[in-house]
């Protein structure tokens, strides 16, 4: 009988950061429908949407087409609905947003629903 084979630390890492990932990418949906729910857009922009995600990566998102007065309650929500799921987020709203982000996010940023 063969003598079993354990993974190594890279795979154990490896099993490890795709798990949170997944997490990561499951946690992002959540909170996609808070935004949707409140009339907007949730778009991923960073780590998770442009690849170097890792074990101690936050989740950065931006909301979008959310009127100013309710932008802020909203972008709570959707922070704490990240939080819920273990992960620290920079939740953006568009007012809030430089122009060189801006162009950042329309250029990398992605919905959560092409995250794979």
């Amino acid at each position: 009988m063969p003598e079993p084979r354990y993974p190594n630390f890279d795979e154990l890492r490896s099993r490890r950061l795709a798990e949170r990932r997944n997490a990561a990418v499951q946690a992002v949906r959540a909170a996609e429908k808070v935004a949707v729910e409140a009339g907007g857009r949730l778009v991923v922009f960073g780590s998770l949407a442009e690849g170097g995600f890792h074990e101690r990566s936050d989740i950065d998102v931006a909301l979008l087409a959310i009127p100013a007065n309710r932008d802020s309650d909203v972008a709570l929500d959707v922070e704490l609905t990240l939080a819920d799921a273990g992960f620290v987020a920079d939740v953006i709203p568009e007012r809030f947003l430089s122009p060189s982000l801006r162009n950042r996010i329309a250029e990398r940023g992605r919905e959560p629903s092409t995250l794979g």
